[in-house]
């Protein structure tokens, strides 16, 4: 019998559209879980295994997503509105729930996003 819990719509719907990758929730729900501490580029890389380009890179789209605050000390979890913060709250407990159904959500996404960003440079016979 599997204990993972079931993933509710609304978290489903959440993840397809406003999570474009594992590693940006990681990053996301770890200034999260700080939200009282300020974090930068450098030690989002450290936590998270990967290049200080690509973390800076994803703190700048959460950002623009209005999910974190940028300073001069680094950035912050501060969603732009208490209906945001209520979907990472959601996202966050489904995610610790179900780590892997939900992974396996956002990599469909960008898996089927992937190949429709390809499909679109097939070249296509004419008749």
């Amino acid at each position: 019998m599997s204990t993972r819990r079931v993933i509710e719509d609304d978290v489903r719907r959440f993840v397809l559209t406003s999570v474009p990758s594992v590693p940006y929730a990681e990053a996301v729900l770890l200034l999260r879980l700080h939200a009282d501490q300020a974090h930068t580029g450098s030690d989002v890389a450290r936590a998270l295994y990967i290049s200080e380009r690509a973390a800076l890179d994803l703190l700048q789209v959460a950002r623009e997503a209005g999910v974190l605050e940028e300073s001069a000390v680094g950035y912050r979890y501060r969603p732009r509105d208490e209906q945001l913060a209520k979907a990472w709250d959601q996202f966050a407990d489904c995610y610790a729930a179900n780590l892997i159904g939900v992974t396996q959500i956002i990599h469909s996404a960008t898996h089927k996003s992937a190949h429709l960003f390809a499909d679109a440079f097939k070249l296509r016979r004419e008749p």
